[in-house]
């Protein structure tokens, strides 16, 4: 149960929240989750936002939810009236709806309220009502009738949205939006819930501090936004605050495909998905099922999390996760999973085609060619419009397990098809980043990618508990960076050049030295300290290298290490 003056429990209100209503707070290991990410226009911005062409969506969208634990629409996309004509909402066995609504003139929204207390319970606050205000924003929960056990008829949760967007993304809500006091806790005073907010609810800093107490506990969030920019440092700090801890957290948040932007210009790709608490990485079989649906699959180690978004620009998705529920160990042992079972994209009249396959031009430099084959491959188009830089965890993987050929260095500047290994993204910022072009790659088929992958994440870690303090993939790693893939991350921000070596003959460590001796001299004029990781069947060594201990020390030329021996050699790390 959450503490706070702002977050209203709908047990205490009303009494007895059975917790067999809905399968979304049974304990078990897999919850499905329905998404609508609409892409229809929306008029009047400046004045009362409307979607136009939304009601014959929003029923469609009812139509692909029914069998699911959990279904959301973002904000803006429903009218509080249209629950009144919906008995699917009420019906045995549906899931747990969570509607952002469309704004609402005050008085407009009053007379709906005093409607809808004919033929449900309504829980909520007062309509808002500040006299130099002009609307209200409600999200809406429907609850059936067997859903509490002191109330015999359907339920209706209506909460309004507490804080208006920032002026800079939309000045009529700045300006005009009476906002409302108080959020809800759905479910069982004990055992997993959902606490609901509505978009910039969150730049309330006392409810986020509540909010985050209550995602903390190992809770369900969810989110209906209408955000434009949904990886601003408002939402990403959040995101990293809730999974600071052991618990089974799970954030899910349902956007707009196409935002409209204040300029009239529409920002396309809004994103909806989830996140999930991963005290275990999850494997990588469900990674090409989420990609093929139009979905990107993502990894935050700095604060274990794993993600799918999916990036249809109008299209209903269903995506599951693994919650284990908060007994005595939670999520310790669990594979969180997430991928993307289906997407259906907008027909004629229904949600009812499979978004396109993502053609691939097959170039080698695609991701930088600008030839005509390029500028319509489907994956360039795609990627141009994601917030980070795939090539950059490519290549921080490219360095670490040793695939670069280290005579091509001299044209990497130019030239793309290096052999890459990435397999999940490991930047270790605070910003979160997709894996998205790891399915196209040749790397990323066969028996392998499993193995490779957990190379790779045990590496960072040996080589921090042998640094005695955190190694961290670098912030950005292009290729004039080569071979600096790590920095330090104590307070002198060393950079670092971090690579594995398994089973050390001698012949292979005097070869590793020659080739980092031609990697350094390539690098004249940045200084970085390269380690590296020694792995045998018996012992796990970090290593560094004589006379660089010191970055500002010199520079180790490849005749310094031959064939024949050479006074350059490994030696134990300097820290």
């Amino acid at each position: 149960m959450p503490d706070g003056e702002k977050i209203y429990s709908v047990d205490r209100v009303a009494g007895g929240f059975r917790r067999s209503g809905y399968s979304i707070f049974e304990d078990n290991r897999e919850k499905d989750i329905v998404l609508w990410q609409p892409g229809t226009v929306v008029e009047n911005i400046r004045s009362l936002p409307r979607p136009k062409g939304a009601k014959q969506r929003a029923e469609s969208f009812l139509s692909l939810a029914g069998d699911s634990d959990l279904a959301v629409a973002p904000e803006w996309s429903y009218s509080v009236e249209w629950v009144c004509e919906h008995d699917e909402l009420f019906a045995d066995e549906s899931p747990l709806f969570v509607l952002g609504c469309r704004p609402v003139e005050i008085e407009t929204m009053q007379e709906t309220v005093t409607d809808l207390r004919e033929d449900f319970r309504v829980i909520g606050e007062d309509v808002p009502n500040d006299h130099n205000k002009e609307f209200v924003t409600p999200t809406i929960v429907p609850l059936r009738a067997d859903a509490l056990a002191d109330i015999d008829k359907p339920t209706v949760v209506i909460q309004y949205k507490t804080h208006p967007m920032s002026e800079g993304a939309n000045p009529n809500e700045a300006d005009n939006l009476a906002t409302g006091d108080q959020i809800h806790h759905i479910g069982p005073s004990s055992g997993t819930g959902i606490v609901v907010w509505t978009c910039s609810d969150l730049l309330d800093e006392d409810l986020q501090d509540q909010v985050v107490t209550y995602a903390r506990r190992g809770n369900v969030v969810v989110h209906p936004q209408c955000n434009p920019k949904p990886f601003h440092s408002e939402w990403t700090d959040f995101r990293s605050r809730i999974f600071s801890n052991r618990n089974d957290v799970t954030y899910v948040c349902a956007n707009w495909g196409a935002i409209p932007g204040v300029s009239g210009e529409d920002v396309l790709w809004g994103y909806s998905g989830v996140y999930t608490k991963a005290r275990k990485w999850s494997s990588l079989e469900n990674y090409n099922s989420t990609y093929n649906n139009s979905g990107l699959q993502g990894v935050s180690p700095s604060y274990c999390a794993e993600y799918v978004w999916t990036l249809v620009d109008d299209g209903v998705s269903r995506l599951r996760v693994r919650r284990k529920g908060n007994g005595p160990a939670p999520a310790q042992g669990l594979r969180p999973e997430p991928q993307i079972l289906s997407t259906r994209v907008w027909g004629d009249s229904t949600y009812d085609k499979s978004p396109e396959g993502i053609n691939e031009c097959g170039c080698g430099v695609c991701d930088d060619c600008d030839c005509q084959m390029c500028s319509n491959c489907r994956r360039v188009e795609r990627q141009s419009r994601l917030p980070d830089k795939p090539r950059d965890a490519e290549l921080v993987t490219a360095v670490t397990l040793w695939r670069l050929e280290v005579d091509e260095m001299d044209g990497l500047d130019t030239r793309w098809d290096v052999p890459l290994a990435a397999l999940k993204n490991l930047r270790g910022n605070r910003d979160e980043e997709l894996g998205h072009s790891f399915a196209v790659h040749e790397h990323r088929r066969g028996n392998s990618v499993e193995k490779n992958s957990k190379r790779l994440i045990e590496t960072f870690q040996a080589a921090s508990n042998g640094y005695d303090r955190s190694i961290d993939p670098a912030d950005q790693c292009g290729p004039l960076d080569i071979p600096i893939n790590a920095t330090d991350n104590g307070e002198r921000g060393v950079d670092i050049s971090l690579s594995r070596l398994d089973d050390p003959t001698a012949g292979a460590r005097r070869q590793r030295l020659t080739d980092i001796a031609k990697l350094r001299i390539s690098q004249e004029k940045r200084s970085f300290k390269p380690l590296v990781l020694m792995v045998s069947a018996t012992e796990t060594q970090l290593k560094g290298i004589d006379g660089l201990e010191d970055v500002t020390n010199g520079k180790v030329e490849p005749e310094d290490v031959t064939a024949n021996g050479s006074q350059v050699e490994f030696v134990e790390v300097n820290r």
